[in-house]
């Protein structure tokens, strides 16, 4: 159990500091966020500072940087840009409550909030698609 802290750790911070550069990349920093999430409910760990403010604030967030960053200029007026900007502050105003219950130990509620018919994983699967769809629209713009 002395080597799950350090993982725990790097779990809670490693979405505030994963680089996006296409859509496809935060897919897998949307992902850290909800392993980082159950994880801290499962071992009964609040999460880390750097985390919370992430969590609190949209653009702390690697998803967050992205979206304002040089690599959506060539999208940012397509419907699909919009709809994951949505989708983006949705995910956040959901997690904030989980994170809120996290760190003030109240792992039950947060577990609850994490469920599978949760709002959260309606807001999770809904960021999801978002990013999927501005993918495609990416895509062509970089090919074209």
């Amino acid at each position: 159990s002395k080597y799950l802290v350090p993982r725990f750790e790097m779990a809670t911070k490693s979405p505030v500091d994963v680089p996006i550069v296409a859509a496809k990349d935060a897919i897998a920093h949307h992902m850290r966020w909800r392993i980082a999430l159950q994880l801290a409910v499962t071992m009964r760990e609040p999460l880390s500072p750097s985390a919370t403010s992430a969590i609190q604030h949209l653009e702390e967030c690697s998803i967050g940087k992205w979206l304002v960053s040089r690599h959506t200029l060539d999208v940012r007026n397509t419907p699909e840009y919009r709809d994951l900007v949505a989708r983006h502050e949705e995910f956040h105003r959901v997690m904030t409550k989980i994170a809120f219950a996290i760190n003030h130990g109240d792992y039950e509620a947060a577990g609850h909030a994490l469920a599978p018919d949760s709002s959260f994983r309606k807001a999770s699967q809904a960021i999801s698609s978002a990013i999927m769809a501005l993918d495609r629209v990416q895509q062509i713009a970089i090919a074209s």
